[in-house]
């Protein structure tokens, strides 16, 4: 039978430990539900990831974006127009002085009562000259301090959030002679793990060692898109 809160939260009884998050969900943006449309897809790299929530995140690159994407009804049919869409590679520049833009796009869960988005970042990696990789977490929409968080007293959720989000932003530190890449991470509200709902079936004094730092047991969903690369190679 199914296992009770008691067992789930005792160290060593799930394989993922106290902190594992079970029900991440794959996507894949495929032209129709067929096989041979999804192994394309698949192929095209064109696919995101989430921690378990059903977000829908959209992310396309390129040099001539509509700044006016975010407010148009042909907003997809736009990105893939005039750029590319995840798990490409950036087409070549079409000017020496060309900056990448991007639009980043998000949908909450659907079902009733899901958490709402918090924001939209845009994660760019590159190697400096040195061979030392670096990382920059850019907010494109949205704002981390929107007040939300969990209750955990009792696991209810606080503060307002985002049906969906839109942006376009521009890579103004873009530099032509170093490769990168950018993928866009969409990040919900804070919501109560699994194991803080289990912990508060217990009375407080009873509550298992594992229970007492709350804030382990408060977590925020998220999304992931593949990344779109840029490579200076592009431009031989």
């Amino acid at each position: 039978g199914e296992m009770t809160p008691e067992n789930r939260l005792k160290p060593g009884t799930l394989p993922s430990g106290i902190l594992g998050n079970p029900g991440g969900l794959a996507g894949v943006w495929a032209k129709e539900n067929s096989r041979d449309a999804i192994f394309d897809a698949i192929q095209n790299r064109e696919v995101f990831g989430t921690s378990g929530p059903r977000i829908v995140p959209r992310f396309f690159g390129g040099w001539n974006l509509p700044t006016d994407s975010c407010e148009r009804s042909d907003m997809v049919a736009q990105g893939y127009a005039n750029g590319v869409p995840m798990g490409s590679d950036l087409s070549a520049m079409p000017a020496e002085n060309s900056k990448p833009s991007f639009i980043v796009s998000a949908l909450r869960d659907p079902v009733s009562g899901a958490t709402p988005l918090q924001q939209l970042q845009v994660i760019k990696g590159w190697v400096n000259d040195e061979g030392e990789a670096h990382y920059k977490v850019i907010t494109a929409a949205g704002s981390p301090d929107n007040g939300a968080g969990v209750d955990a007293g009792t696991g209810a959720r606080k503060g307002d959030g985002h049906d969906s989000l839109c942006a376009i932003i521009t890579d103004e530190e873009f530099q032509a002679d170093i490769s990168a890449y950018y993928y866009l991470r969409v990040v919900e509200n804070p919501s109560p793990r699994w194991s803080l709902l289990d912990c508060l079936k217990f009375e407080n004094a009873n509550r298992p060692e594992v229970c007492k730092d709350s804030s382990r047991h408060i977590i925020q969903e998220m999304a992931w898109t593949s990344p779109i690369w840029y490579s200076p190679a592009a431009e031989n």
